[in-house]
């Protein structure tokens, strides 16, 4: 097995020449132009970045000094695709559950027999990343979960197979101190069983010794593998994290010119809670207390108030719109086109896939482009594909606070692309490219990624990782499960019948048979 280490940055190696790559006779997708694409282009790429763009053959490059050229003939060249809210440590956890509440889905969620131990959360990560780069995916914002809340073996885990799989990501540990919805049932009377899930803040290192793990993870991974990797504050959400705790997240951001990603009202009754136990809304209680600028993303974002989309586009935070997994456990729907409308930056993600049980965002794409187009919504306002496609990508690139280079085929921008085979069956005949990639491809046209200048995956196979022995590293470890019963399953039953009860107290809803 694996020994998993912490990266060593004492001896940095010399500089090297300038690396150049270049993609010969490719079709630009270009909204600007007739029919939406640009072909017969060439892409040169100087190390991490895009160094010019123009007709094949007018570049002025010295063949010499190209160490690769791929063949762009029958290729359809975009910026990669960025997943702007996810969680790693659920890529082994799909197909849990069934659709649930988010309340109710969370209890058997942290109930799960498996073992974690730092070889199989970073085979979780990397079985993530490998999903995604297949699929055209080439950033991913990771809200970092895990059974131990902010533990330093887990993180490193986590970035080392980020690194191997050569993926951009930005990883926010999430971190949390309390919980409004259990101490709402406290108030009214409920004693909830000992649990992975209601115990959890008492089985975690205190919240100090968590606070400096995070720091310590800055410190050490934030910006390495030339920027390719990068460390964001995790604050779990609104109603889990303490004000104090809050002030802590903001200051770490701060010190460290990094990003905040947490939840946001994704559920109802998380919108009754905040508002019960704080006073106000949860998007004026993070304005209020500093937590909305640029470089701050909030995933769902769903039970808005009036006037919460003014405050978000005055502020130039983020909001993540994760619609497969809103639809899974019935949160509710994001107003997209709305949002945009009133200027509001928005992000795509696939979520956990606990809640998605997939890291496709082709799936994520066609869903945006579908669940908004409902009756009583006027079809002029239903969301564009070129809007949804820019939200997967210069979202994205808002998200990571990638926004002047990230999300653009031009000059200067980092070089995360992807080639589609426009021989693919998506594309033919093909129309309109915009609604071919937003209702007809889901991610078989994928032949080649690039990300950060290097080419990860060329004619659909990844080149840094050895697939098939991850696949059956994982089947290894995860066989147990399949027979295994959890020895908390009566606890997770009472808790979850509790919560139960609790949801309909507080909506003063009644139970449907």
């Amino acid at each position: 097995m694996q020994t998993i280490l912490k990266p060593d940055f004492s001896v940095q190696p010399a500089p090297t020449a300038t690396s150049y790559l270049l993609i010969q006779d490719c079709t630009v997708l270009a909204p600007d132009e007739p029919g939406k694409l640009l072909p017969g282009q060439d892409i040169l790429i100087a190390d991490q970045k895009i160094a010019a763009v123009g007709p094949s053959g007018s570049l002025a490059v010295n063949p010499l000094r190209v160490e690769r050229v791929i063949t762009g003939k029958d290729r359809l060249v975009m910026p990669g695709l960025i997943n702007a809210h996810t969680h790693s440590l659920e890529n082994l956890l799909k197909a849990t559950s069934p659709s649930l509440p988010l309340e109710l889905w969370l209890i058997p969620l942290f109930a799960d027999t498996l073992d974690w131990s730092p070889r199989l959360v970073y085979l979780s990560t990397l079985l993530g990343a490998l999903e995604m780069l297949k699929t055209g995916t080439t950033a991913v914002l990771d809200h970092l979960w895990t059974g131990a809340g902010v533990a330093t073996k887990y993180l490193d885990a986590t970035m080392h197979a980020y690194h191997d799989a050569g993926i951009r990501a930005a990883v926010a540990p999430s971190i949390e101190d309390q919980d409004l919805v259990l101490e709402a049932g406290i108030k009214r009377g409920m004693t909830f069983p000992d649990h992975p899930f209601t115990n959890r803040f008492d089985d975690w290192d205190t919240i100090d010794q968590q606070v400096a793990s995070l720091e310590l993870f800055v410190q050490t991974w934030h910006q390495t593998d030339n920027g390719r990797l990068r460390c964001f504050i995790g604050p779990s959400g609104i109603h889990w994290c303490s004000p104090e705790l809050l002030k802590t997240c903001l200051q770490l951001s701060d010190r460290y010119q990094t990003g905040m990603h947490l939840h946001a009202v994704e559920t109802e009754l998380q919108a009754a809670v905040i508002h019960e136990e704080l006073g106000q809304g949860g998007i004026h209680y993070l304005a209020d207390m500093g937590l909305l600028r640029p470089g701050t993303s909030l995933a769902h974002s769903i039970w808005l108030e009036k006037g919460d989309l003014e405050i978000l586009a005055r502020t130039g935070a983020t909001v993540v719109h994760n619609p497969i997994s809103n639809l899974r456990l019935g949160s509710g729907r994001f107003p997209f086109t709305e949002a945009l409308t009133q200027g509001v930056t928005v992000a795509l993600g696939s979520d956990g896939s606990a809640s998605n049980d997939r890291q496709n965002m082709f799936d994520v794409i066609k869903q945006t482009g579908l669940m908004h187009n409902l009756p009583d919504i006027n079809y002029r306002q239903w969301p564009q594909p070129p809007q949804i496609l820019h939200a997967a990508t210069n979202g994205g690139a808002a998200a990571l606070g990638l926004s002047n280079e990230l999300g653009k085929i031009a000059p200067d921008q980092l070089a995360d692309l992807m080639l589609l085979n426009l021989e693919d069956d998506a594309f033919i005949p093909l129309r309109d490219p915009y609604l071919h990639l937003v209702y007809c491809e889901h991610g078989t046209a994928v032949d080649s990624v690039i990300v950060n200048g290097k080419v990860v995956l060329e004619g659909g196979k990844i080149s840094n990782v050895d697939e098939q022995a991850v696949r059956q590293e994982i089947r290894e470890h995860c066989q147990f499960t399949l027979t295994k019963t959890s020895q908390s399953h009566a606890a997770t039953q009472t808790i979850l019948s509790q919560l139960d009860q609790l949801r309909h107290i507080i909506l003063q809803k009644k139970q449907v048979l």
